[in-house]
């Protein structure tokens, strides 16, 4: 039993933990102690108000939880400073989804040491990982839910590891996973008798991606039985790229970012081969601010502010940003280039970009910059292309509106076309899903290129009543020349990908 956590109510009113069964409760009222703070639970079931977990001491309160249920998960020293932390909970409803918790440590004041969106898992564990001083947090990362043509039942989560460090607003508990690479190892590798599933199959290519290196990983994967290593040949790129950032989530936190501000972005060797940092975008009220965070040491600092998007809001408060990092790009010197995705002019646009410690510069006579106007101008047909089904009504004014863009998209696409080679000509007015996933440049000399992109395609037809357009998966190889004129495109074409869980 935890000393630390001394229970005040009946057994009957004991705390419980959100991952419980979710029928309806009378409202009840629980008060524990953890340290000189004392807690109290406040739930209602599943009806109006929300439940509620508050903080307080001598009739102070320092810090509430509210949620479709809530609870407290543990009373401990995590810290190693002889005072407890208490782990609170919020579960929000629905059948797996979702968690998050909140760590306090119970100085005076408390103090909060972590806000950890943990999806569909219930509690963290504390462990020693590193033999010595605070012990780390261990969630869930569920970045692969329902991923790659996976159902929820066969998706296994990644672990993370929040190790206690350093920020400039104090010590606090941050995501660290790429720190325990024979922890990753232990979690994820499995002996040769296990019985594999996707999931698992899925967390393990991933480890090995994380501590081993991807082509470690893809040698792994092709000595698999069936269907796995097809699978992974087929979404191989697709989840490296998904992983990028993985282990960098909280550089910005440990640079001085609020650690409760959103932030997107993504991990590549932008400085020098080997070398990685994180682009990352921090989302604020009004805006959205780019910068470069690398590790100094021990330390993550900042770069410059590379670049600065107003952010507005959609139907339901959450905010949209024009532009954001999407895709690390491997060059032939080891070093990354990246693709930022710009709708800031109403259609898409792919932004190639080198960065550097002191700044941003855009890639324009180059093959990646080709390529990306190439991604980009078909992403813009298929967006204006689909726009046509959707479900709203339009004045007879709007709908040639609509259908003026529709062409304006498909005129400046159209000389793309001379490169198609294609068996079948590729039908640019039906074309209603035009997205890639990753790519890579097989082939990046001073004077020949081969980009490579896992895409999803789809056309419209006389059935297509909705905007959004089914799409199958395909490699996109677009191959390139540097001419007088500078870089061009010389043919590029699609070929079916292969290698689902279930083909039909």
């Amino acid at each position: 039993m935890n000393r630390a956590l001394l229970l005040l109510s009946l057994p009957a009113l004991l705390l419980l933990s959100p991952g419980h069964a979710q029928n309806a409760q009378p409202l009840k009222t629980t008060l524990s102690t953890c340290g000189a703070y004392t807690v109290k639970t406040v739930e209602n079931g599943f009806g109006d108000p929300e439940d509620r977990v508050t903080l307080s001491r001598a009739g102070v309160t320092y810090a509430t939880v509210t949620d479709t249920m809530v609870g407290v998960d543990w009373c401990r020293d995590v810290t190693g400073d002889g005072v407890p932390e208490v782990l609170l909970s919020g579960f929000s409803g629905g059948a797996h989804c979702c968690f998050t918790h909140h760590l306090y440590s119970l100085t005076s004041p408390p103090r909060k040491l972590l806000t950890a969106f943990s999806a569909h898992s219930d509690t963290l564990e504390a462990r020693q990982l590193d033999g010595r001083g605070p012990l780390e947090l261990i969630g869930s990362d569920w970045r692969f839910a329902y991923g790659y043509g996976m159902s929820f039942a066969e998706s296994a989560p990644l672990p993370v590891v929040y190790s206690l460090l350093p920020t400039p607003g104090g010590a606090r508990f941050v995501e660290n996973t790429r720190a325990f690479p024979a922890f990753m190892e232990a979690y994820a590798l499995t002996a040769p008798e296990d019985e594999r599933f996707s999931g698992g199959v899925l967390v393990e290519y991933a480890a090995r991606v994380l501590t081993r290196g991807a082509d470690a990983a893809d040698g792994w994967a092709r000595g698999l039985e069936a269907p796995f290593a097809a699978w992974l040949a087929n979404y191989g790129p697709d989840i490296q790229q998904d992983m990028s950032d993985v282990g960098m989530w909280d550089w910005p936190t440990r640079a001085g970012v609020n650690a409760d501000a959103r932030r997107t972005g993504i991990g590549g060797a932008f400085l020098a081969p080997g070398m990685r940092a994180y682009l990352g975008q921090v989302i604020g009220k009004e805006g959205a601010t780019l910068r470069l965070y690398r590790a100094q040491g021990s330390e993550v600092v900042a770069g410059p502010v590379l670049l600065t998007v107003p952010v507005t809001r959609d139907g339901y408060g959450e905010p949209v940003v024009p532009v954001w990092p999407t895709t690390t790009v491997r060059r032939a010197s080891g070093r990354d280039d990246a693709l930022l995705r710009d709708a800031r002019s109403g259609s898409v646009r792919y932004l190639p970009v080198r960065v550097s410690a002191s700044g941003m510069t855009e890639l324009k006579d180059d093959p990646l910059g080709v390529t990306a106007r190439l991604l980009g101008d078909l992403s813009g047909v298929a967006g204006h292309v689909a726009a046509q089904f959707r479900d709203v009504k339009r004045t007879p004014e709007q709908q040639a509106e609509v259908r003026r863009r529709v062409q304006a998209a498909v005129t400046r696409a159209q000389p793309w076309l001379a490169g198609w080679k294609g068996q079948e000509a590729f039908a640019l007015t039906r074309l209603g899903n035009f997205t890639f996933s990753s790519m890579r440049l097989l082939t990046d000399t001073p004077t020949r290129a081969q980009a490579v992109m896992t895409t999803t395609v789809g056309f419209t037809d006389a059935k297509t009543d909705s905007e959004y357009v089914n799409g199958e998966r395909f490699t996109m190889i677009v191959n390139l020349a540097r001419g007088a004129q500078g870089w061009g495109v010389t043919d590029w074409t699609l070929v079916p990908r292969t290698g689902e869980l279930t083909e039909e």
